[in-house]
């Protein structure tokens, strides 16, 4: 190594292993010397960073082990580059702290990459840059460059490179939701003989504890509400959240922060309506519940616990046109109607799509709330205006102005609860494997008013 890069891993070595916010940096191991030279003269660290059972345990959780790019020190004179490593690695617990929670999935890289510092000369003692990169704020504004600078790079084959930030601005957070049976060993009889799974007041036995997070079963209602109807027929119940064990997720900061969030729909819809009937009813906390078994000709879900993982979701290639919206209308409806529907290249923006997605689990079944839909065929956000749409799809031409206004018009909704039919190879809903939509306008959503909700149906 030159002397520059000795005095570097010196550096690093009278501050190593160091604790942070809830873990700590050390060298990794296997490696002939922790730190080298790239041959375009950047520096190379090898790094540990241990993540600890809490903040006070010696017990780890976990390890992750990388090799971090350090930056190049001849972007800088070699004391004011000396004084940015001290600096940097004074700010290390800051920087840990920074990310937060953010920590449980970080890489060594994330507390590394904040090197774009050295491009402010204002910064010349270890001082200066200790304090630069343990303010939050300046953090946070880094971590939105770069965001944005890797999100320009990334949308470039698409077109949309310049439209990075409102891109960013798409991506909507989800709650994915695992379902487990509620009954290991459900009786085999149980459905031969419902009267058996109502006491004499009408009331189903309790699964549970009233207003638990569930699928399927009996909801749980006040006992003076009749049971959710459209038109005289009665809908089935789908699924009802404690909204006080979701409101610690980022994705449920839309919804309430208490009581109970129900769901039920009709399987088919009456006559020639395109769109399904739903309700979707708001209790309270604190309001009196109890188990309600449906009526005699309504279908039941079987029962399941619902587990909650987060998600970030950008919205799928079925739905191009929120990404085809940022571009000038003329251009898009020169392009529809020169019938190039593919305005922007399918391959980069499915992989842009793919890469920047945060989903827990590519495996069907997808139930979520919130967030941006799957799809089976088509636009899911379409499907819902058009079916909504008193001519519904006659009379459409994807190139008519008309029709463009409508797929703008389209990105008004958004996704209350997405279930997928099938579960674990058995049919959760009768739709033919595919999937149920709730959704409700942007508007009504920022208002709660679930009166608004609508539903849809996408299948094979």
């Amino acid at each position: 190594m030159n002397d520059i890069a000795d005095a570097t891993l010196e550096l690093f070595r009278s501050f190593f292993p160091l604790r942070i916010h809830g873990g700590a940096l050390e060298f990794a191991g296997g490696y002939e010397a922790p730190l080298w030279t790239t041959e375009r003269g950047g520096l190379v660290l090898a790094v540990r960073l241990v993540i600890y059972e809490d903040d006070a345990s010696e017990r780890p959780r976990d390890c992750r082990e990388q090799e971090v790019y350090l930056g190049d020190p001849s972007e800088a004179p070699r004391e004011r580059w000396l004084a940015y490593v001290a600096g940097h690695l004074r700010a290390l617990p800051a920087i840990a702290a920074h990310l937060g929670d953010d920590l449980e999935c970080a890489m060594p890289n994330d507390l590394f990459f904040y090197w774009t510092v050295l491009a402010d000369d204002r910064l010349q003692t270890a001082d200066d840059f200790a304090a630069a990169l343990s303010d939050h704020e300046r953090l946070t504004a880094i971590d939105a460059a770069m965001l944005e600078e890797e999100f320009r790079e990334a949308l470039g084959p698409s077109g949309l490179s310049e439209h990075a930030v409102e891109v960013a601005a798409l991506a909507r957070p989800s709650l994915r939701l695992q379902l487990e049976p509620e009954y290991e060993d459900e009786d085999e009889d149980e459905d031969e003989n419902e009267d058996e799974n109502r006491d004499d007041e009408g009331e189903a036995p309790a699964i549970g504890p009233v207003g638990e997070t569930r699928f399927g079963g009996a909801p749980d209602l006040p006992p003076d509400l009749a049971w959710p109807e459209e038109d005289g027929e009665p809908l089935t119940f789908v699924a009802q959240f404690d909204l006080a064990e979701l409101a610690p997720h980022r994705a449920a900061r839309e919804l309430p922060s208490s009581g109970l969030l129900s769901f039920f729909y009709a399987p088919i819809p009456a006559g020639d309506r395109r769109d399904h009937p739903v309700r979707v009813l708001h209790f309270a906390a604190g309001a009196a519940l109890s188990r309600r078994a449906a009526p005699d000709d309504v279908e039941s879900l079987a029962a399941h616990k619902i587990a909650l993982d987060d998600e970030v979701l950008y919205p799928a290639i079925e739905s191009s046109f929120f990404y085809e919206a940022l571009l000038p209308q003329d251009q898009v409806l020169a392009a529809y109607q020169a019938g190039d529907r593919e305005i922007l290249p399918y391959r980069p923006l499915a992989r842009f799509i793919y890469g920047a997605s945060q989903r827990g689990d590519d495996q069907r079944p997808y139930h979520r709330l919130l967030g941006h839909p799957d799809a089976i065929q088509g636009d899911p956000y379409l499907d819902i205006e058009i079916a909504l749409r008193p001519q519904g799809w006659d009379g459409w031409r994807d190139e008519s102005p008309e029709c463009l206004a409508i797929r703008r018009q389209a990105l008004r909704w958004r996704l209350l609860l997405q279930v997928d039919a099938n579960g674990d190879g058995e049919l959760l809903l009768n739709q033919d494997g595919g999937f149920f939509y709730f959704w409700i306008p942007a508007d009504a959503l920022a208002v709660h008013d679930w009166s608004q909700a609508r539903g849809a149906l996408q299948c094979h």
